[in-house]
């Protein structure tokens, strides 16, 4: 299965952003969680405003980097997407 993008609110939380997404062809939404270190890009510390920007434009490429996370069934235990660092270095290289 894969996740679809809905406009959800995004949450500012303790080392990163949570927004929601929806499992497709369901009312069923999970919670996708991105670190900081996954949006720091070249500034090496960037405020909460330069993180959330760089979140907002690069939400397509991360909730489909979150869609395939789910669909190999990489969800943590709470039932929570993680994107780090080590999910988007394939992106930056």
């Amino acid at each position: 299965m894969t996740l679809e993008h809905i406009d959800s609110e995004v949450v500012r939380e303790e080392n990163g952003f949570s927004f929601a997404m929806r499992v497709a062809g369901a009312q069923q939404t999970v919670r996708v969680f991105v670190s900081d270190d996954a949006l720091e890009g070249d500034s090496a510390l960037p405020d909460e405003d330069e993180l959330r920007s760089q979140l907002d434009s690069d939400r397509s490429a991360l909730e489909a980097l979150a869609s395939e996370k789910y669909s190999l069934g990489r969800v943590a235990a709470d039932g929570v997407i993680a994107i780090t660092l080590s999910d988007v270095m394939k992106f930056i290289e």
